[in-house]
């Protein structure tokens, strides 16, 4: 891997947890929340800044894929390894700091976010699965 591919990489790792430390904060999402809501607006803001500004003033990044740059290919690549590392690195950080919050959360999807954490909802759905798998069984069985 090239040191431009590391430097994409690290860019769209930094951006996109700086988007989603915003997006979370302005939803009012806070089983999402690393820090506090403003904290959080302002963390993730100068972190996007900080990664466009440093990625696109650093070197020159113009290039073609024939030249050293990316192809389309290897970008799109990049892109969602760095974008799904963020995710998955604000999910799991969020759950820990935020696992005192209730498992009982008001509403479906998105919005059982704003009063749980994304583990304690994907542990609650697996063991709610498993008891509807379990109890369906127990009518068909013999036993």
């Amino acid at each position: 891997m090239t040191n431009f591919a590391l430097d994409y990489l690290a860019f769209v790792f930094l951006s996109a947890v700086g988007v989603l430390l915003v997006v979370t904060a302005h939803s009012r999402l806070h089983g999402l929340l690393l820090v506090g809501r403003r904290l959080s607006i302002l963390l993730g803001a100068a972190l996007t800044v900080v990664a466009f500004t440093w990625f696109f003033t650093s070197k020159p990044r113009n290039l073609p894929d024939t030249g050293g740059g990316l192809d389309g290919n290897e970008q799109t690549l990049l892109f969602a390894v760095s974008a799904g590392a963020a995710l998955a690195l604000v999910l799991i950080l969020s759950s820990v700091r935020n696992w005192s919050l209730g498992a009982n959360a008001a509403g479906n999807g998105v919005e059982a976010l704003r009063s749980s954490s994304y583990l304690r909802l994907l542990f609650k759905g697996m063991k709610d699965r498993w008891k509807h798998w379990n109890g369906r069984m127990k009518q068909h069985s013999s036993g």
